[in-house]
């Protein structure tokens, strides 16, 4: 291992951060069992070759002082040198936006961080960026810190320890300012620390960075032993990428700040995910392909992971414009072990804006307290604004769900049923416009229900999901406990078992226009 180092002049500065009245931590933000040991190695050695030590190059961890710069020459300098080894050691090194290069090996030892200033001013949209890199590793055991509690608002009310005394979903197109206390939706968003003004309240939105992590249009990369921590937005973007493995690395989020999804697969291919463990407020592992990405993505793998969420576990959506197919969910774990409400949802595949989502298998998996197991929703939110045409084909009529395997389902705790529909509407000319699902196989599916009471306001017409922001809790009560089915071509129910709670008074499966 060679030492390479260059000592730098440059003027101290300290942080001013931008909302300091923000930032208080109560118990039950942060889940407090999370098994570092179990994913993290903290006896990784060094890689061979140069090494940047961002001491080297100024970098001093004391409270409120800025290293940017620092980092930034040691990230050039190992970039000039064609590539080597980042090296961060010796205590919490704050800063803001800093890059990484091709040929780079970020490594960050145990008890070392780099974090976040609190001074928006010094973020640009992210705290650790990419652009383009090949060959980039991001390792070593320690951390990696956004400091997300002091970009948002505090919530209006305290984490829950406490179970509800009964399961009550809104009516469809409830406002958040009009739910009653009683429902899951008040419950969890009541919770949660916004940066947008969610009670106009007249004081605007706060300012915060999109991502905590973002890797825009990298290839051949390595996320390894490594720990995100507090993410500000979501913690880890793959934009874009191609070749990319993320494995033993644990994310510890508050889980009440908005938007903090976990893993964000956007637009990337060739994506594997292995023996993580994520707990957050947001989407744990979310697959998307927005607009911006240009291009369809394939080839996910996401295997022995371990996700706690206050929202979905495992997502597709619901950002979808270019298609997402060849998915393979195995062997995971997706649960909430101590606070209330539990989970939104374990398994949500979602089409909204015209993505053709297919061939997507998910397969030996474990739920405890995750109020909806299974969430499959095509719908036509067109959020992208693609042109009407009147025979029903093009995005602005939505997309399509086909091919969607899910098998070996054990889920303990869950609150309202699964549902599995496409839609059917009306063109401005009167045709009618069918789009089901194609070919969806659900197979040894077991779902118990915990046993509290339930508010039911089942309407006595369901009206189609076809604009809505895709959402299990905001679909409202439907007249199934176990699987309600609409628009689906090729439906398969093989061995499926929900056990009601005792109060029960509905059936466990209604299909309707299923073929």
């Amino acid at each position: 291992m060679e030492m390479h180092g260059r000592m730098g002049e440059q003027d101290i500065q300290y942080e001013r951060p931008t909302y300091p009245q923000f930032g208080t931590i109560y118990q039950g933000d942060y889940y407090e069992e999370l098994p570092f040991e179990e994913y993290i190695d903290f006896k990784q050695p060094l890689p061979a070759g140069e090494v940047f030590d961002i001491r080297d190059f100024g970098a001093v961890a004391e409270e409120g002082r800025l290293n940017t710069r620092a980092f930034q020459a040691a990230a050039d300098a190992c970039r000039d040198a064609g590539g080597g080894t980042i090296f961060v050691q010796g205590g919490a090194y704050l800063m803001g936006t800093i890059y990484l290069y091709d040929n780079t090996v970020l490594h960050i030892v145990p008890g070392a961080a780099i974090v976040a200033t609190r001074e928006n001013g010094r973020l640009n949209r992210a705290f650790l960026r990419a652009v383009g890199a090949e060959n980039l590793v991001i390792t070593g055991g320690g951390k990696i810190c956004g400091n997300g509690e002091y970009f948002v608002r505090m919530p209006r009310l305290k984490p829950r320890f406490e179970p509800l005394a009964c399961t009550h979903l809104a009516p469809r197109g409830t406002i958040d300012l009009e739910l009653a206390e009683t429902t899951l939706r008040y419950n969890y968003r009541r919770r949660i620390r916004f940066s947008e003004d969610k009670y106009l309240e007249g004081i605007g939105p706060t300012e915060r960075p999109d991502y905590m992590v973002w890797l825009d249009r990298c290839s051949h990369v390595r996320i390894e032993n490594i720990i995100l921590e507090d993410a500000m937005n979501w913690t880890l973007n793959l934009f874009r990428c191609d070749g990319v493995m993320v494995k033993n690395m644990v994310i510890n989020n508050n889980r009440h700040v908005a938007n903090t999804d976990g893993i964000d697969v956007t637009g990337s291919s060739r994506v594997e995910i292995s023996h993580c463990f994520l707990s957050t407020a947001d989407d744990g592992i979310v697959l998307k392909n927005p607009e911006e990405t240009g291009r369809d993505m394939e080839d996910i793998y996401v295997h022995d992971c371990q996700v706690i969420s206050v929202m979905n576990t495992f997502k597709i959506g619901t950002e979808t414009k270019y298609n997402i197919r060849n998915v393979l969910v195995e062997d995971c774990s997706f649960f909430m072990p101590d606070i209330y409400p539990g989970c939104t949802s374990g398994i949500s595949i979602e089409s909204a804006d015209g993505s053709i989502v297919s061939d997507i298998t998910i397969r030996n998996i474990r739920m405890n307290r995750v109020c909806c197991p299974l969430f499959i929703c095509l719908n036509m939110r067109n959020r992208y604004q693609a042109e009407y045409t009147p025979d029903g084909s093009g995005r602005y009529w939505g997309g399509m769900i086909e091919n969607v395997l899910v098998e070996h389902i054990h889920a303990d705790g869950a609150e309202v049923p699964s549902l599995i529909f496409g839609f059917q509407c009306a063109s401005r000319e009167g045709k009618t416009v069918r789009k089901a699902l194609k070919n969806i196989h659900i197979r040894d599916f077991k779902a118990v229900y915990c046993n509290n009471e339930e508010i039911l306001d089942i309407p006595e017409h369901i009206e189609e999901f076809l604009y809505e922001y895709p959402e299990n809790n905001t679909f409202g009560d439907v007249d199934a406990f176990g699987i309600w089915a609409r628009h689906v071509d090729g439906l398969t129910l093989e061995e499926v078992e929900v056990v009601p709670r005792e109060c029960n008074t509905r059936d466990m499966i209604k299909m309707y226009d299923v073929r």
